[in-house]
């Protein structure tokens, strides 16, 4: 008997350890992908935008802003406009004329994303009468710095790059607008509960509203026959989260940050989205005390797909958001 308990004291004691060590890897290589994930290359589409911008419709102009941020700074030519361009004007009532410059909406890139994703948005926002600052985030794209924080360490930076736009420029960027596309949806939100003051509107699409809950259901759809364990698999991925970059994901809650919005807010979300679902745009909505708030469902809209599936509809509302917010 004491022979058969020493034994079975050893599987529990190699099981036990195993199943420490199965967490650690998974932790490990999770929190990796979700603070540095892969940077995306340029793409055509891209080089295409960059290269003959007044194609387009665009002037853009590339610089190195406050902690050494690669970013675009997007405005109308007058010289060129392209189709993005000439349909978003004529879906609007009362477009101001064309090349003049109302705002400024600072544009936030999705995990795993970069700046130049958003080139084709500029073409609408810039034909609506707003300059775009687009930046790379924090482990994306060109930037130094080697992990993304979700909203931990870029609303700060988010500050700084607008207070540097005035003397580098010699420009006025108010009124100021934060626009971004999940992970970037996500960090407008908190970037704008910060100060609301400073912020004339928000877009946030395909926003998650817990960071922990969203590591939660991504471990789960890993392994749908382990979904059960799907919480402890999320704390070891925010454990490796802090050993790496000094974070872990239940510190990261928009949705929290939503009850200090008190400026215009624009919540889009697709209602097929399974990455994040559409309670989650739901559960920011109702949070936010703004007086105008605008919550947009994207029938058949998925996650990566929330702004192209209806965008013949969408950026005419998106930019009528903006120019009602500075009218």
């Amino acid at each position: 008997m004491k022979r058969l308990r020493r034994w079975l004291q050893r599987i529990a004691f190699t099981s036990s350890l195993l199943a420490l060590a199965a967490l650690s890897t998974i932790g490990w290589l999770g929190s990796g992908h979700l603070v540095e994930p892969k940077r995306r290359a340029l793409q055509d589409y891209h080089l295409e935008r960059l290269e003959h911008p007044a194609a387009f419709g665009l002037k853009i102009t590339a610089y190195t802003g406050p902690e050494k941020t690669p970013c675009l700074l997007v405005e109308p030519e007058p010289g060129g406009r392209g189709w993005r361009a000439r349909d978003l004007r004529k879906s609007l009532k009362r477009p101001p004329p064309w090349g003049e410059i109302l705002g400024t909406v600072v544009m936030l890139n999705g995990h795993g994303g970069r700046k130049e994703d958003h080139l084709p948005s500029c073409e609408r926002f810039t034909a609506a009468g707003f300059r775009c600052l687009v930046p790379d985030l924090p482990g994306h794209g060109d930037h130094p710095a080697p992990h993304a924080t979700f909203g931990k360490d870029e609303c700060e930076l988010i500050e700084a790059l607008v207070d540097d736009l005035p003397g580098r420029f010699s420009l006025k960027p108010q009124p100021v607008f934060l626009y971004g596309v999940s992970q970037g949806g996500a960090i407008a939100l908190q970037t704008a509960a910060r100060s609301p003051q400073r912020w004339a509107g928000v877009i946030s699409a395909a926003a998650f509203a817990s960071l922990e809950r969203t590591v939660e259901r991504s471990a789960a759809e890993l392994a749908p026959k382990y979904a059960g364990l799907a919480p402890v698999a999320a704390f070891s991925v925010g454990c490796g989260s802090w050993l790496r970059a000094g974070y872990a994901p239940w510190q990261i809650r928009p949705a929290k940050a939503a009850e200090k919005l008190t400026m215009p807010v624009m919540i889009i979300h697709g209602e097929n989205d399974r990455f994040i679902p559409f309670a989650d745009a739901r559960e920011i909505f109702d949070r936010i005390p703004a007086e105008t708030k605008i919550l947009r469902p994207v029938v058949d809209g998925t996650h990566g797909r929330v702004l192209a599936t209806d965008a013949g509809h969408l950026y005419p509302e998106m930019c009528r958001f903006l120019l009602d917010a500075v009218r």
